[in-house]
């Protein structure tokens, strides 16, 4: 058996926080009115994705003293892009048939979005997030896919330079944060009030911070060397730190408008921190949320995350081309949800789970 594998800790809660993640960004897509800030999620995901990869990848390097790169990018394209690809091609096969007005740029949707770098690709071709509806694409959400990806395939290769040359963990922790910081601060400096953030919500370069917040998070709290048998006041902290950061992200969901200039001075930056320290104390097993934010429910949602967030668009864009939303907004939504949970379900039974 495979050593690394063998001493990782499957944590239950992050399902959780992958769940409030594709809550917030899913009711954003749905009802703007009501969930301002839903679009969060994303730096989110982010965050638990940084912490997640690079607490792996330092796992693998305790144990090994190296990392199989090759062996990273095969799981990684096994994870991400069987879903992905099979997303492309059903919406690629609607558009052909039903709506065939969405056939403009198809191609170069699909090249962007096969090698990662979509974000860039709708930057170039003036395509912007917050016009949905005057611009509708079934693959506007694929821009943060990119950005993952990109984190994928660089992070690796940084993660190996760092070990070998500055070694010391506290001091690639400080370096990362920095890099995250100099992230944040390109993001308002490039940000125009009033004109359309498009350029500085997809950029890789200005939205990185919160991948990088969660790479940093690895190395100074190592999964696997956190202690479960911990004094009842630094339980008593580490559950009051978690709901705070709870209660923190909740509140952004609901009140962080993306039309405020606060999100890009510092307010996503902020929401990346509160959701690591929100992972911090999920991710130890001394603490309680972890088991608080374990529950049927967000398992069977954390688990699907993935295609409820491929699916959202296609599914959002299609349906409410066919039918008028209007009369009934709330009876649509429902309709809309249960249709993307349904691909969702069948990405995760029969595309995802498989490989």
């Amino acid at each position: 058996m495979n050593k690394r594998l063998s001493t990782s800790r499957y944590i239950t809660g992050f399902d959780g926080i992958r769940t409030l993640a594709v809550i917030g960004v899913i009711l954003y897509h749905l009802l703007p009115t009501h969930m301002r800030g839903g679009y969060l999620g994303v730096p989110v995901f982010f965050v638990v994705s940084g912490y997640l990869i690079t607490d792996l990848l330092r796992q693998e390097w305790d144990q090994n003293g190296k990392i199989k790169v090759k062996d990273f990018y095969v799981r990684r394209m096994k994870r991400l892009y069987p879903g992905m690809v099979v997303m492309l091609l059903i919406s690629a096969a609607y558009i052909t048939l039903f709506q065939r007005n969405l056939l403009n740029n198809l191609r170069g949707v699909f090249v962007s979005s096969l090698l990662y770098y979509n974000n860039w690709w709708q930057i170039n071709h003036g395509l912007s997030y917050f016009d949905r509806f005057g611009n509708e694409s079934p693959f506007t959400h694929l821009w943060s896919l990119a950005v993952e990806g990109q984190n994928y395939l660089i992070w690796p290769l940084l993660f190996i330079l760092l070990m070998k040359l500055v070694k010391n963990r506290g001091t690639i922790f400080k370096i990362v944060i920095g890099c995250s910081l100099l992230s944040a601060l390109l993001l308002a400096i490039w940000y125009s009030p009033g004109a359309d953030p498009t350029r500085v919500y997809y950029g890789t370069d200005t939205r990185i911070f919160s991948i990088l917040i969660g790479n940093a998070l690895a190395f100074i709290w190592p999964s696997t060397r956190l202690k479960e048998e911990i004094p009842d006041s630094a339980k008593k902290i580490l559950n009051t730190a978690g709901l705070a950061s709870l209660f923190l992200l909740i509140v952004s969901y609901i009140f962080m408008d993306d039309r405020f200039s606060f999100p890009y001075y510092g307010g996503i930056y902020f929401v990346s921190v509160v959701t690591a320290v929100l992972v911090a104390v999920t991710a130890h097993p001394g603490a309680s949320l972890n088991r608080w934010l374990t529950n049927p429910v967000f398992s069977y949602l954390g688990k699907r995350s993935y295609g409820i967030y491929l699916y959202q668009f296609p599914v959002m864009i299609f349906y409410e081309a066919k039918v008028n939303v209007a009369n009934n907004v709330w009876l649509h939504v429902f309709i809309e949800l249960a249709l993307i949970v349904l691909c969702s379900e069948l990405s995760y039974r029969f595309i995802e789970e498989p490989l």
